[in-house]
């Protein structure tokens, strides 16, 4: 049937948008965490320890000090290290091209549809990091990174079309949705204090409000009355090496410190059964719907993204409802698989050495380390996020894994390489600020993420707009500042990160400034 040769990667699900957590009234802080001493007692300054420390934002093998608009896209040390720049470099290659239908050449991969969602993978990630807000839903579109998911009334996904929605097709195939037949109106909600802060200055608080035309759906058998599009934006993707390797029990013992603490209480862990056969904890996507990084973002969406198989995945990603539909508009479909486990029919389309190469970029992408630590503005900001109790939910620093526990999580396909880089970023202390737990934010506009989202890892974010020219935020971009942000974790009171959200609207002007350059260094 189809014959393809290569792939792109993916528009990463990963990560929701919270900016700020929960906190209490009597959350303790440690004097380390917070005692900001200015002298050395002889009145001469000097830089803190934890300024040393903390600006290694990855460690020592996973950080890199590029702060221009390529920051996102350096490689870690460790990749130097250990010779694998020249893969680096191909995997960078295949995320950077632009896939299409039965064509290669330097700047572009064959290998598109039968349905897909997005022709590059850079598309959706604009100089690697998240997409940008669209009033207007165009899948060709640059930096419009929206992907979507039709659900019934209740947010529950439809079972007859795939879990991130295709809304293109290689002639004559016909795509499940005709994306015209998507609304996106962006309404303004005002919260308890008008939207103003005591100083006088205002903030705006967006929210999506997504409408389907049931018309402009092909798969019509079985569609409920009332069809519901959930919007989720990509996240910036540097640091995923790390951030897979912390260990799952590091994460249990979070998840068993939130619930005995008795306020915060995260959601209820989701356990997943890999493809190795063993259980672990999900920890990508916006649902921690995914566990490891060889079966979450990148790895996942390289195959299902462009709908292109490699050797480990013969299969389409579509279902069999779409399958039937293409049979009985009379077009072919012999070979067409949708589950894993079926004939496995279909040519593998990418060989192994790419996909080796593109989990060599994938994993060994740094992330930027933090900056001005050192001025006495950001200090404050960092006392600020300790005061408000930001860290009860937005962790700090983690320790990420022993070489043994790492390499249980390298799928075999990313070979000896793969192995060699999840080695090098054993036992590094890393500062993502997130717990890896989903909370309930209680967000207007619905959605399948407004009240069970994980906490967004906050490093490098400080970066976003230099990198690419926008700094929309949360889960469907609808904060366009740290301010934003954090006010619309505090619109409910049902909200987890209510309390701290109204301490930060009651700070002083200077302070409230001070809280954000911190965020913006990080």
């Amino acid at each position: 049937m189809k014959h393809f040769n290569h792939i792109f990667p993916l528009c990463l699900i990963a990560l929701c948008g919270a900016v700020l957590a929960a906190c209490s009234d009597d959350e303790e802080i440690s004097d380390a965490a917070t005692t900001l001493p200015a002298t050395d007692g002889s009145g001469e300054t000097y830089t803190p320890e934890w300024v040393k420390i903390e600006t290694y934002s990855g460690g020592e093998a996973g950080t890199a000090f590029d702060r221009t608009s390529l920051a996102f896209e350096q490689p870690m040390p460790a990749v130097e290290e250990l010779g694998l720049l020249s893969q680096f470099k191909r995997g960078e290659r295949m995320f950077e091209a632009n896939f299409v239908s039965g064509h290669s050449s330097e700047t572009s991969y064959s290998g598109l549809g039968p349905v897909y969602i997005r022709t590059s993978c850079i598309a959706c990630h604009p100089g690697y990091g998240r997409s940008y807000r669209v009033d207007k839903f165009n899948s060709f579109e640059d930096g419009n990174g929206y992907l979507l998911t039709l659900c019934d009334e209740n947010w529950k996904p439809l079972p007859q079309f795939t879990g991130m929605l295709q809304t293109r097709a290689v002639e004559p195939y016909k795509a499940p949705f005709d994306e015209s037949g998507l609304t996106i109106e962006w309404r303004t909600a005002t919260d308890e204090h008008g939207n103003t802060f005591p100083d006088g200055e205002t903030y705006v608080l967006r929210y999506p409000v997504v409408t389907v035309d049931k018309s402009k759906i092909l798969l019509q058998d079985n569609l409920p009355e009332v069809v519901n599009c959930n919007i989720e934006g990509t996240i910036g993707i540097p640091g995923t090496g790390l951030l897979d390797a912390i260990p799952d029990d590091s994460i249990r013992v979070q998840y068993e410190r939130e619930v005995a603490r008795g306020y915060c209480v995260p959601l209820p862990l989701n356990t997943i059964v890999e493809e190795d056969g063993n259980a672990y904890l999900g920890r990508w996507t916006y649902g921690n719907t995914r566990a490891w990084l060889g079966n979450g973002p990148g790895a996942n969406a390289i195959w299902n993204i462009t709908n292109v198989n490699r050797s480990d995945r013969r299969y389409l990603y579509a279902t069999k409802e779409w399958v039937a539909k293409m049979e009985e508009m009379g077009l072919p479909v012999d070979g067409f698989d949708v589950a894993p486990g079926a004939t496995n029919s279909l040519e593998a389309e990418m060989d192994n050495d790419d996909y080796q190469a593109f989990m060599v970029w994938h994993r060994g992408l740094a992330i930027p380390a933090a900056r001005n630590l050192d001025q006495p503005e950001v200090q404050r900001g960092r006392e600020v996020f300790y005061e408000l109790g930001c860290q009860a939910c937005h962790r700090p620093s983690w320790t990420t894994g022993n070489a043994a526990d790492a390499m249980r999580r390298i799928p075999r396909l990313e070979g000896e390489a793969g192995k060699q880089l999840a080695e090098k970023l054993a036992n590094q202390t890393v500062w993502p600020y997130t717990d890896f737990l989903k909370h309930n934010l209680d967000l207007l506009g619905g959605g399948m993420r407004a009240n069970a989202c994980r906490t967004t890892p906050l490093w490098g974010k400080g970066l976003q707009t230099i990198c690419t020219g926008r700094d929309d935020k949360m889960h469907d971009l609808r904060a366009s500042s740290y301010e934003e942000a954090i006010m619309w974790h505090g619109h409910s009171p049902k909200s987890d990160s209510y309390k701290s959200a109204q301490k930060f609207w009651a700070l002083p002007t200077a302070d409230r400034k001070a809280l954000v350059r911190f965020l913006e260094s990080i």
